[in-house]
């Protein structure tokens, strides 16, 4: 007992002790909080099956960040954040998304850690980032579908370069999920199976109240290290993808926002899958899909107010013996209640053709009724801005 005493009393000392006389100067870091809950009642309804209710609160999780100055013009951030996943996914009550450390100044970035692969250029108006993910992300070659995640969550290793405040140039390599079931997927290894890199034209947020006509165009190419079976080249092992982009701002005004946004994925695919037979077909075939919205957002006092948005997807697979398309409306519209909280009502609807209704049916409709609340709160504020945390989660109101 009375070591005891003794041990505390000289720990007491030695706290107090450093308090009073520090040996180094301590830089206090720049400490983030964003947080997001998407809460919606979902109707479903597929081809050949009853309909069914959910309350679904998926991809709602917090995210925490802290950024510091180093000992140049650059700056070092870490962030770690995580979701609750889709109830029929197999990756448990939490599901880790965001774990990386960045290094960044004012033209240059590099991104080491978990976080969102390139599978997409933009953001498109739906409620959740997967509502429409066959048309606006590259599917995952090694997955065998059971998680949406595995299309956009990765470990990722990038460097940007930022031309001018507008031009991006971005190398990226990243090892993207692998599912032991799926072709080609090895469980234990974690090494990078894709590569690529895109350029893309963004006209900076600081500037964006001037509306320009272009707000962004850009293209990017995906390549996946499969193992493709046969006598083939490393090169002809890879399995590409390119992608095209715009925004479009038809009309600029100030109140009554206009614009258009579209996305071409075009997977050149391996010529010898003549017809689909599993999940992990869809992202070895040759495809293209587009997407494309339409969005209004009435802005009072510079507030978004209301926003209303019609999208559509095509995606078709050429190389087919089957005649293989699928089709996607999505319609929604969101109302902000009060500062960062809304209210939502969504419409979706997809139809397949082909060997697509052996694997997802013929057709599924889905209405949702949503609540969205989102946070973003700084302390000990050091730097200007390039993004907030919440730009690392989906935004339906860009």
């Amino acid at each position: 007992m009375f070591k005891q005493k003794l041990f505390l009393s000289l720990f007491s000392a030695v706290i107090m002790f450093a308090l009073k006389y520090p040996a180094y100067p301590q830089v206090t870091p720049e400490i983030q909080l964003g947080a997001r809950g998407v809460m919606s009642f979902n109707v479903d309804r597929a081809s050949g099956e009853t309909a069914s209710a959910v309350n679904d609160f998926s991809d709602s999780g917090p995210l925490v960040g802290f950024r510091q100055k180093l000992y140049n013009n650059f700056r070092g951030q870490l962030v770690i954040g995580f979701q609750f996943p889709d109830a029929d996914s197999d990756l448990g009550q939490l599901f880790f998304h965001q774990v990386f450390l960045k290094i960044e100044d004012q033209s240059n970035i590099l991104k080491m850690g978990r976080s969102r692969v390139r599978t997409a250029l933009i953001e498109f108006p739906t409620l959740r980032d997967d509502d429409a993910l066959h048309f606006t992300d590259v599917l995952n070659p090694f997955s065998a579908g059971e998680n949406s995640e595995d299309n956009q969550y990765g470990n990722v290793l990038e460097g940007t370069h930022i031309f001018g405040q507008r031009y991006w140039l971005r190398l990226h390599g990243e090892h993207f999920t692998e599912t032991p079931t799926a072709p080609g997927a090895a469980e234990t290894d974690f090494s990078l199976n894709a590569i690529g890199l895109s350029f893309a034209y963004r006209v900076p947020a600081s500037q964006r109240w001037n509306r320009p006509i272009l707000d962004q165009v850009g293209i990017s190419f995906n390549n996946f290290l499969t193992n493709r079976p046969g006598d083939f080249s490393e090169f002809e092992q890879a399995l590409k993808n390119i992608i095209v982009s715009t925004v479009v701002n038809v009309k600029p005004n100030p109140m009554h926002f206009l614009d258009v946004r579209h996305q071409t994925i075009y997977n050149v695919g391996f010529g010898e899958f003549t017809e689909l037979n599993e999940y992990a077909d869809l992202a070895r075939t040759k495809a293209i899909g587009t997407f494309t919205s339409l969005r209004y957002l009435y802005r009072s006092l510079e507030r978004p107010t209301m926003q209303l948005a019609l999208s559509f997807g095509y995606k078709t697979f050429p190389d087919l013996a089957n005649a293989t398309e699928q089709f996607q409306v999505v319609a929604n519209g969101f109302y902000r209640l009060g500062e960062n909280f809304d209210v939502g009502l969504q419409f979706q609807y997809q139809k397949f053709n082909g060997d697509l209704r052996g694997i997802l049916g013929s057709n599924e409709a889905r209405i949702q009724f949503a609540l969205i609340y989102s946070i973003d709160q700084l302390w000990n504020n050091q730097f200007d801005d390039r993004d907030s945390l919440l730009n690392l989660e989906h935004g339906y109101i860009p």
